[in-house]
């Protein structure tokens, strides 16, 4: 449950709040947060037992009542965005790992939602014009998803990284490895993986095929299950706005995961108000669509029918003229892009991944959006030099 910061600083409010919920029938259901709060942040968590949206809805109410105490706060839920799998029935491949014994396919019902693909069908990596060629710095897309791990691919000559961790943000809430249990590392002989492990590696791959002059700042926000707090996300959207305020380059913002609306715009308020903030700095916020074959629309993607925002939102097609069928469409859906059968990297820091050829193939409108975040990206870099002849 979110709630603006002050209320950390005044413990009675939080008594205040849970007595008026529990004259509403709801009992006492806020605790105080188990962390400090960071800095800079406008919300924080409180940890809620029972029915968030019951909970968020009845203090808005209680908000609002003439009768009720000025400091009683509103509270928001927290919820949780995810990066959906698609039902492709595309292909299996038995035991992917020497000595992981399950099978994985695109569909998502296996362990993993992606599949090892063999090096040579891996496009030519483009060729990076060097770092002189660019005096104000290189255009930056800013990856909000699960990380991005060493590869080959994105390691270039002269020792100048296409990617970087983002250093001095730190997600308000902690993200688990695998949702639901403790990740065991890489270091043991059985590890861990959650279906979307590698997620932002793979994005990161198609955002080097399309823009090789661009440079990626990655926010890691999404566990390895492909779950992501709504809280995380708004909070690393302000800290690139911050980042812009201080004069460094964020180009292009790319997300692939959302949700459906809530039903109740406040509930949309914290991420809507963070997109705001970048939109007034002239930063586009590229977002997948989703994978739900559906028209209903998915936040933070459906943002993009808000005029006031710079949300682009991008679904799978098929082909030029039709969409993929697992993509979701309707008005809010603005481009489209390949999405299915896409192959780019996995992480190279696994042995077993390794063995296989650290390439993959994977299906949804993250691709797509990741596509069209590249060729967004590559548009801003200058034109190359052309000599005399």
């Amino acid at each position: 449950m979110l709630v603006p910061a002050w209320v950390v600083e005044r413990p009675e409010t939080v008594e205040r709040l849970n007595g008026l919920l529990a004259e509403a029938g709801l009992g006492r259901p806020l605790s105080p947060p188990a962390a400090p709060t960071p800095p800079a942040v406008d919300l924080v968590e409180l940890p809620v037992q029972g029915d968030p949206v019951a909970v968020a809805r009845a203090s808005r109410r209680l908000a609002g009542r003439s009768d009720a105490d000025a400091d009683v706060p509103e509270c928001l839920p927290d919820y949780e965005c995810t990066a959906a799998t698609v039902e492709d029935d595309a292909r299996v491949e038995a035991n992917l790992y020497p000595y992981f014994g399950a099978s994985g396919c695109k569909s998502g019902h296996g362990t993993i939602a992606w599949l090892a693909a063999p090096e040579h069908v891996m496009p030519p990596k483009p060729a990076r014009r060097p770092a002189s060629q660019f005096p104000a710095g290189r255009p930056v897309v800013a990856l909000l998803d699960t990380g991005v791990r060493e590869h080959d691919w994105l390691a270039e000559a002269g020792g100048e990284p296409y990617w970087e961790e983002a250093q001095g943000w730190t997600p308000p809430r902690a993200i688990p490895a695998v949702a639901g249990q403790e990740s065991r590392g890489e270091e043991t002989e059985q590890p861990d993986f959650g279906s979307h492990w590698g997620h932002g590696t793979f994005l990161a791959g198609l955002v080097r095929l399309e823009a090789p002059d661009a440079r990626i700042l990655s926010l890691r926000v999404m566990s390895d299950a492909g779950r992501v707090s709504d809280l995380n996300a708004a909070h690393a959207m302000n800290w690139l706005a911050d980042r812009v305020d201080d004069g460094q380059r964020v180009d292009v913002v790319l997300t692939a995961f959302g949700r459906p609306g809530a039903g109740e715009d406040e509930e949309l308020e914290p991420v809507r108000q963070a997109l705001k903030r970048l939109a007034d700095r002239g930063v586009p916020v590229v977002a997948s669509a989703g994978n739900d074959g559906t028209d209903s629309p998915v936040y933070p993607a459906a943002f993009a029918a808000d005029p006031t925002l710079t949300v682009i939102s991008v679904g799978a097609q098929a082909s030029p003229t039709t969409r993929a069928p697992y993509s979701n469409h309707g008005v809010w859906v603005r481009q489209w892009r390949e999405g299915t059968n896409t192959v780019s990297l996995m992480p190279l820091s696994t042995a077993p991944v390794t063995a296989l050829g650290a390439y993959a193939y994977w299906s949804g409108t993250s691709f797509a959006a990741a596509r069209y975040a590249g060729q967004l990206a590559q548009r801003l870099a200058p034109a190359p030099m052309r000599l005399p002849d």
